[in-house]
């Protein structure tokens, strides 16, 4: 029998700046599942949150089965106009959920960056319920979490990286070819009103 997982995202400290101008426009997708990419469910984007972002947002997770779903695979990211590109992630063991009283565990997991190397953190309260259930509205002390690196997760990150890198170049190509064309096109304007003018000036003289 399957069950809900609710997720509550209440805020995040002392994340990786990856923005080149301005601050960080983050948010949050959390899954059971890294291979299944539309599995993920998302927080909404904080608009220059920058490194502590707050949400106070509840996603929910259906069909969750303790007896084949381990890790919770949560990710952060930054909102971008083509390829969001990542902030830091972190893989779950969710047996602190499954142990805890009540099925509810709220915890201070450390987030990684795509190095590996621990870069701020995220605070999270993960229920457990029965489907169709709300979250639970209860006022439990908050621990330190046990978040980990998995090699699977950190491939996908760094993946996500290379292809908003890709994104990136392809727009600054796309500008400055546009820049290179309009130059060209605004040349060839003037040479044409130039020999428009001396044609005419010719014209006159004769």
């Amino acid at each position: 029998m399957t069950s809900t997982l609710k997720v509550t995202v209440h805020r995040a400290d002392k994340l990786e700046d990856v923005e080149r101008f301005g601050k960080n426009d983050p948010y949050v997708q959390a899954s059971l599942d890294i291979k299944a990419p539309k599995s993920f469910v998302k927080t909404t984007v904080k608009k220059n949150a920058g490194k502590n972002p707050e949400w106070n947002q509840t996603l929910t997770i259906e069909e969750y089965d303790p007896n084949t779903n381990h890790e919770l695979y949560v990710e952060i990211l930054d909102d971008e106009t083509t390829i969001d590109e990542p902030i830091g992630f972190l893989a779950i063991p969710l047996r602190q959920v499954v142990q805890a009283p009540n099925h509810i565990f709220k915890g201070k997991f450390d987030v990684y960056n795509l190095d590996g190397k621990a870069k701020g953190y995220i605070i999270l309260t993960l229920a457990i319920v029965n489907s169709g259930e709300p979250a639970p509205h209860v006022d439990i002390q908050e621990v330190q979490g046990e978040g980990n690196v998995e090699a699977a997760h950190q491939h996908r990150m760094k993946s996500l990286k290379n292809k908003e890198k890709a994104a990136d170049g392809g727009l600054i190509a796309a500008t400055l070819g546009g820049l290179v064309a309009g130059k060209f096109l605004l040349d060839q304007h003037n040479d044409d009103k130039k020999a428009k003018e001396a044609a005419t000036l010719a014209a006159l003289e004769q």
